[in-house]
């Protein structure tokens, strides 16, 4: 192999940006939702939360098409595809019993709770460690079945592929939103339909299409924005008219679905990601312009290292909100707005976890893992 060939593949700029996005939009949707559930239409804080909710929602798209950015063009062999797998497997194993120490500390007592492996990989395998982790479960059977989406991306043509994300995003989107509504066509009532998600295969493509195949164009970047707030806009719209057509006490933001993505969630996913490959074209052809050094700047290598934070941040969240929510959360309502409160929190967890997961990739053989 020549040197050049053993060089490390470059980051992605943008995509490391919508990574470090991702990361912290993961912590809002896990501790926004108490606000607008404890809050009515006639306040504020139901409106500011629900919104905050729904651009976190996000998170999960922004990953999955994150992945397809990277992927979808490799021909991965065997051995690469088992690595991956690897990785995120010990990475659940390790992450699941830090929370399964937390856990027996509060609850039972650290010893022997500590040495029981067998509920350790009892609870992994009932997936009930923490609730934020049924995403690691997810990205392991995207990782298993990526060879196959490789495979099925070199075989189609740019027209079947975008067929094939029409089609996804009708049946697993479009579809349950008309039948929320319209139930004689609620066809995604089957059990079975129900959790096939084709709507991350949509993603998983228009990941690879939004880095591959599109053009910027000079409103494209007005143009994303402008989808990104309708979006959101009416996400609040529909979520507040549901408000007044379910009973009190029931559950009305009804396109809150792990494995079915709502329309406009969606819809915002993909602007954000047009928003960020425009913002990203639009600073390389400035610096062009300005015919600055191709050396990656100390700011492009703290965003890449930022990046490669968000797998850790994703892991660490959950436990650090449980220990932060009565203790900073709580305290902070009885001095300020809760809407602020939240914000500010969710910033503090942020960095928190940023701080130890960026310390704890010093340790050569972690940082192979987070």
């Amino acid at each position: 192999m020549t040197a050049a060939a053993k060089k490390p593949a470059q980051r992605i700029l943008w995509l490391e940006a919508l990574r470090i996005i991702a990361a912290f939009l993961v912590i809002v949707n896990h501790t926004n939702s108490d606000l607008f559930k404890a809050a009515d239409p006639s306040q504020s804080t139901w409106h500011l939360s629900i919104l905050w909710y729904y651009l976190s929602k996000l998170a999960v798209p922004l990953f999955v098409m994150i992945s397809g950015a990277v992927l979808l063009e490799r021909q991965d062999s065997f051995r690469k595809v088992l690595a991956r797998v690897g990785r995120v497997l010990i990475a659940l194993v390790a992450a699941s019993y830090l929370y399964f120490l937390y856990d027996a500390w509060v609850y039972w007592g650290l010893w022997p709770r500590a040495i029981r492996l067998d509920i350790l990989f009892l609870q992994i395998a009932r997936m009930e460690i923490t609730d934020g982790f049924w995403y690691l479960y997810f990205y392991l059977a995207v990782l298993i079945t990526m060879p196959l989406w490789q495979w099925l991306h070199r075989r189609m043509t740019q027209t079947q592929r975008l067929n094939l994300i029409a089609f996804c995003f009708a049946l697993n989107a479009v579809l349950p939103l008309i039948g929320h509504y319209v139930p004689r066509l609620a066809l995604l009532e089957n059990p079975m339909l129900a959790y096939i998600p084709l709507g991350y295969l949509g993603l998983l493509f228009v990941g690879d299409q939004v880095r591959h195949y599109l053009t910027i164009r000079k409103h494209t970047g007005i143009a994303a924005i402008a989808a990104l707030t309708l979006s959101l806009l009416v996400a609040w719209l529909l979520t507040l008219l549901e408000y007044g057509r379910v009973a009190p006490g029931e559950k009305y933001w009804f396109m809150d679905h792990r494995m079915i993505p709502a329309l406009p969630v969606i819809c915002e996913a993909i602007a954000a990601m047009v928003l960020a490959k425009c913002i990203a074209e639009r600073s390389k052809q400035r610096a062009a312009a300005a015919d600055e050094a191709t050396e990656p700047s100390r700011r492009s290598k703290w965003l890449a290292e930022m990046g490669g934070c968000a797998f850790g941040i994703y892991l660490l969240q959950d436990l650090l909100i449980a220990e932060t929510e009565k203790r900073l959360f709580l305290p902070m309502t009885a001095q300020m707005p809760a809407m602020v409160a939240v914000v500010i929190w969710e910033i503090v967890v942020f960095v928190v976890a940023l701080a130890i997961v960026w310390l704890l990739r010093r340790i050569p053989f972690v940082r192979k893992i987070l």
